[in-house]
């Protein structure tokens, strides 16, 4: 298994993962990283109000993978 991190962005917030997680394959990590996002989303707004969700993949070498 490979150690993908999952990172997200909400405006000009960023949440970065730092530990990262072992899934089975890059389409793994993307699901878990887009079922993540309704919680995100439950976290305060950002100082201007605005919400503009981005989740990232990024690989072990800190390389964000496109699908």
């Amino acid at each position: 298994m490979t150690r993908y991190y999952l990172d997200f962005q909400d405006g000009e917030m960023w949440l970065k993962d730092e530990e990262g997680q072992e899934y089975d394959s890059l389409q793994a990590a993307r699901d878990a990283a887009i079922a993540a996002l309704p919680d995100v989303g439950r976290e305060a707004p950002p100082a201007d109000g605005r919400r503009a969700f981005v989740a990232y993949v990024r690989d072990e070498s800190g390389a964000i993978l496109r699908w």
